[in-house]
């Protein structure tokens, strides 16, 4: 089944599908909830349906390459080198020869050293499954714990495999080669999913139980059979591999080859195996630890900077619903004043759409978070942008209308600076700074638009109104020399 896309992301696979308005998401595109919790379509509000977890993540098949990369990653290698350079060392070990009774046998040469060594390394794919089944994609650091931590799974998995070599061994002398060929077809099939189970449950006695291994098998469907079959041409492959490398190396380095090459491919399968777990973890109800988008080496993801809240913004202007996101940002903002993106955003929606009465209230409230936050230069960009939309528009306060005149005078806009602070006096009678608004303003008139007429009025009205100000010698002083040149 090809995998479903985001409307909104075209090349990402979707999460979750909403029956109600036909359109699939992606995770960044919705707010998930706790863990466990479906999220909300973000034009309708009704619950989503999951697309599960497989239409979200790459199918095993298509990621072989990765596969194949991931024992040459520094960790497995180290191991894998290491394991080479015993296998190299252990061959000038003797064998002994024991006597039982009258039977005498000779134990396969390093048989006592090797086996610690097969655990050791037994438990580290082990362990490789586990993480990868988990979501980790990339080989974890050694350590301790990855290469001695709780061994007895590594017993479990031998007797897991011991179990099925004797039952195989059983079906042969009860049904002849008929009932041995059967039963090993049947443990063949069964093994990746009992040591599977083994990963997910850690109990001999469920990894052994045939009704698990069905379930597991028939959830995972026909991807279990393609993983099968890869198991088998990964066999052949190292059969291949061996014979040929055999041709030309020296003799006393064949066990060495072996070992290489055969811890190589099991890293391989045992990473295969629990990719297959993660890949198919919500059928398999197993609970992972990093989600697909959550992967480091995943970037398909990348392109999505916005956070969840504003997706749903943008999903809801590219399906038509202004006033529903309108409605959104001025509650996203009411919770978060200092979401920037979620301002700006609602600003530029409210000139898209002509709304005037909330741009004038969302701007003023925007400008007066900025000038306490000592954004001047910010708050006076914001007015500039609504003033080409609404003439009306200025900062909300009197000390902050006055603070903005006095920034856009530093930065030569006299018209605009002069715009802020206009009727002052009418909106604002009790502000005690409109003396030095207003001389201020003379002063634009004056010495900017060369409109002495105009400021004479403003500082005779300062006089007129305003004498016991401090300010008042200041204003008379500059009046006089107003006069003083206008008759030159």
């Amino acid at each position: 089944m090809p995998a479903v896309n985001c409307k909104y992301h075209t090349s990402t696979p979707a999460r979750w599908n909403c029956g109600q308005c036909h359109i699939s998401y992606c995770p960044s595109c919705v707010i998930e909830k706790e863990t466990g919790h479906v999220p909300d379509c973000p034009v309708c509000k009704r619950g989503l349906d999951s697309l599960g977890a497989e239409n979200l993540i790459t199918p095993f098949w298509l990621r072989l390459r990765e596969f194949f990369i991931f024992p040459v990653h520094p960790s497995p290698f180290l191991l894998i080198l290491v394991m080479t350079l015993f296998a190299m060392l252990v061959r000038y070990v003797p064998g002994w020869d024991i006597d039982i009774k009258l039977i005498t046998f000779e134990i396969p040469r390093n048989a006592i050293l090797v086996f610690p060594f097969i655990i050791v390394f037994l438990k580290y794919a082990q362990t490789v499954l586990e993480d990868t089944a988990q979501g980790y994609l990339r080989p974890k650091p050694l350590s301790s714990n990855s290469l001695f931590g709780n061994s007895i799974i590594v017993f479990k998995l031998l007797a897991i495999l011991l179990t099925f070599k004797l039952l195989t061994s059983a079906a042969l002398d009860m049904f002849d080669q008929t009932g041995y060929y059967f039963a090993n077809i049947l443990t063949s099939i069964g093994t990746p999913a009992a040591i599977m189970i083994l990963a997910m449950e850690h109990r001999f006695s469920s990894a052994m139980n045939p009704v698990m291994i069905y379930s597991v098998i028939s959830r995972i469907g026909m991807p279990y059979f393609i993983m099968f079959v890869m198991f088998y041409l990964l066999d052949i492959a190292q059969s291949f591999l061996l014979a040929l490398l055999q041709q030309y190396i020296d003799p006393s380095l064949s066990f060495a080859v072996y070992v290489f090459v055969t811890l190589y491919f099991y890293i391989i399968i045992f990473n295969m195996m629990g990719y297959i777990i993660y890949q198919h973890h919500e059928v398999l109800g197993f609970r992972i630890d990093v989600e697909m988008h959550q992967q480091d080496e995943d970037t398909q993801f990348n392109s999505v900077a916005v956070s969840p809240e504003m997706r749903e913004i943008e999903i809801l202007v590219h399906e038509g619903k202004m006033a529903q996101a309108v409605t959104q940002l001025r509650t996203l903002i009411d919770t978060n004043p200092g979401n920037i993106d979620a301002h700006e955003r609602i600003l530029k929606l409210l000139r898209l759409v002509g709304d005037k009465p909330i741009h004038f209230k969302q701007a003023q409230k925007f400008m007066s978070y900025l000038i306490g936050k000592n954004k001047m230069g910010s708050a006076a960009q914001i007015l500039q942008q609504g003033y080409e939309f609404d003439k009306k528009l200025k900062p909300e306060k009197a000390v902050e209308r006055h603070d903005m005149a006095k920034y856009l005078r530093q930065k030569g806009k006299a018209k605009l600076a002069m715009v802020v602070v206009n009727d002052l006096h009418r909106e604002y009678p009790s502000y005690e700074g409109i003396p030095e608004a207003y001389l201020m303003v003379a002063q634009l008139l004056s010495e900017h638009l060369n409109d002495d007429d105009r400021a004479i009025m403003i500082l005779q009205f300062l006089i007129k109104n305003y004498g016991t100000h401090s300010l008042i010698g200041e204003v008379e002083e500059y009046l006089r020399t107003i006069q003083r040149i206008s008759h030159h």
